[in-house]
């Protein structure tokens, strides 16, 4: 090979290198939009941007970006979609892509009038971020060109506007309890609707401590401000964790409507960390609530799907809460006293501690209510279908 050729041949290969690797090393996913569905052995610049984004987000591993749909990136695609709730199949379709779509869709957006830009931190949420920097969550939309339905992640820039407006924050009261014979955190969380998490950090102590007679412990109650919603026939679409744990808490009854029929019957929370779970009150009101699912969910060989998720509002203490609900009950058995070893609780679930605190009910069990990022108890993980009930539900 003559001199000149060889050197054409290095140069060719340099250049294609740059045209290959450059692009996707520097291409942004702000507003970025997928077209197409990916799997494994496919590229282009969308594949890139499908690996920046899981970069960020901490799911694909690769020092590079390379925009190749290789191993490493289907299982960075498994691993998202595990953690979403998705079929982890590695491969992005349209539910897959509709979900990385809502996530690029989020990542966009200046606006002159910001005074700042903050990252998101693990674990923080569009209502957190707005409490820390006290402007309200329409500005904060605004300035985003967000809405409710917006997924923000770890490492995206969220432009914070100016306002002058306070915004209407939890107010934290205290009262004290003196420790008896026999009280445990869990104890005193059901009796006081707190979570024993909030009663341990209010007294500096662990959630697995043990109590003491006599010891005197703050117990924490927090009034959660009401929130505007598109219109009267829709719920404030609150958070579980930070918002819907104390407005609705446990041991405490509520009415549940259902959004399409406009049927109600009664319920108790009785169970539940990561969503409420909760019994009906009454007999009568067992048979109300089955026999929405009987008439509205049933599948095509005649059963009924009680897992079926609905949109429903949760009527308490003169408030309306968005939510979604099920009507399988499972976990318990009515005969039997409340946390008794039995040998069978409804629901498939053998033999175990019972949960069922409301008897007489005809009803074995409890059965879940889901609300804003709520989480199922298997896995943890936001169940997609309940959250898109819940906007229903309220109006989004």
């Amino acid at each position: 090979m003559s001199t000149k050729r060889l050197a054409l041949t290095v140069v060719t290969a340099l250049l294609l290198i740059l045209f290959i690797c450059v692009p996707f090393s520097r291409v942004s996913a702000a507003g970025y939009q997928l077209t197409r569905n990916l799997k494994k052995g496919m590229s282009g610049e969308d594949v890139a941007v499908v690996q920046r984004l899981l970069r960020d987000l901490g799911f694909f591993t690769y020092p590079q970006i390379t925009g190749y749909f290789g191993s490493i990136t289907e299982t960075a695609v498994k691993a998202f979609q595990k953690a979403n709730g998705l079929a982890a199949d590695g491969i992005i379709g349209p539910i897959t892509r509709g979900v990385i779509n809502k996530l690029l869709g989020g990542s966009t957006a200046s606006r002159g009038d910001a005074t700042s830009v903050y990252t998101v931190q693990p674990g923080d949420s569009l209502w957190k971020i707005s409490q820390r920097f006290g402007v309200s969550l329409d500005l904060l939309f605004a300035a985003n060109n967000m809405t409710g339905l917006t997924v923000i992640y770890s490492g995206q820039k969220i432009i914070i506007p100016r306002s002058n407006a306070s915004v209407d924050t939890p107010k934290v009261t205290y009262l004290n309890h003196t420790v008896a014979k026999g009280d445990t955190l869990w104890n005193l969380s059901y009796k006081y609707g707190v979570s024993v998490e909030d009663i341990a950090q209010a007294n500096g102590i662990d959630v697995s401590a043990v109590l003491y007679v006599g010891q005197v412990l703050k117990i924490p109650k927090k009034e959660i401000p009401v929130k505007t919603t598109p219109g009267p026939q829709y719920g404030e679409l609150l958070d579980w964790w930070e918002e819907v744990q104390y407005v609705f808490p446990l041991n405490s009854t509520a009415t549940v409507v259902d959004f399409y029929t406009g049927i109600s019957f009664k319920v108790v929370r009785t169970y539940g960390s990561g969503h409420a779970d909760v019994e009906p009150l009454t007999q009568e009101d067992t048979l109300i609530m089955k026999g929405i699912w009987e008439k509205y969910e049933k599948l095509a060989n005649g059963t009924v799907n009680y897992w079926a998720r609905r949109p429903v509002l949760v009527l308490i203490n003169g408030r309306k809460l968005a939510a979604s609900a099920t009507a399988a009950l499972h976990a318990g058995l009515d005969s039997a006293p409340d946390g008794a070893y039995v040998s069978w609780r409804s629901g498939d679930y053998g033999a175990g501690i019972n949960y069922d605190r409301i008897k007489g009910n005809g009803a074995d069990g409890y059965f879940d209510i889901h609300f804003l990022n709520s989480v199922r108890h298997k896995d943890g993980q936001v169940d997609a279908q309940h959250q898109a009930m819940i906007r229903i539900a309220a109006g989004q």
